[in-house]
């Protein structure tokens, strides 16, 4: 049996049993970078609103300690690019994020009643974002 042939007779048999069409669609094939860039946008305009809310509420204290946690948290925002468009960028902030002890800090309990989550919605989209440049 010719290599086609017996892709064809794989793609009937994954058709009929589990009612999968794995003949690659090129609009679900185009769709899925967006789709993955979306997520990113959105799990980290979630960050950046959170991180917002800590960095105000840090503020109202007008505690002249809380420069040095301002600082942290800005450095934070300022290292989550906007676009990851490369293997190199996603690279980058998978490892920011799993390796930087200031996410720790960051998400770790506050005192001002909000969850900061940072890792978790972020590497999910970055590895969202991976799998379509594979």
């Amino acid at each position: 049996m010719s290599e086609s042939a017996n892709r064809s007779a794989q793609d009937a048999w994954v058709l009929r049993v589990l009612g999968v069409e794995t003949k690659a669609d090129p609009q679900v094939a185009s769709a899925a970078p967006s789709r993955a860039a979306e997520q990113w946008e959105t799990a980290r305009e979630m960050v950046l609103a959170t991180l917002n809310d800590l960095e105000s509420s840090i503020r109202s204290m007008n505690d002249p300690l809380g420069n040095d946690a301002i600082i942290l948290v800005k450095a934070i925002a300022a290292n989550l690019t906007a676009a990851p468009r490369t293997p190199q960028q996603i690279d980058e902030l998978k490892r920011y994020l799993q390796h930087d002890t200031i996410i720790n800090d960051a998400e770790s309990e506050n005192g001002f009643g909000i969850k900061v989550e940072i890792r978790a919605p972020l590497m999910s989209a970055l590895l969202a974002m991976e799998r379509t440049m594979a």
